[in-house]
């Protein structure tokens, strides 16, 4: 696993605001890349997704335990 920096170079951010990002839209950008990295986004895979289903019905007083 290689190093990656945390944050953007002069570089990426001379790109982002070539294209026309925002001050405001880069830093945005820069706190979903540190979620992201740290796993707060993921793909739900198919059981992970029934069992969430099931769950809503029993909370929903559609199943009993």
């Amino acid at each position: 696993m290689e190093f990656r920096e945390q944050f953007p170079t002069m570089t990426d951010v001379r790109q982002l605001e070539h294209v026309g990002f925002s001050s405001e839209q880069m830093a945005g950008l820069e706190r979903v890349k540190a979620l992201s990295q740290r796993g707060a986004y993921h793909e739900a895979n198919p059981e992970h997704e029934r069992l969430a289903f099931v769950r809503w019905l029993y909370l929903q007083g559609r199943l009993e335990s």
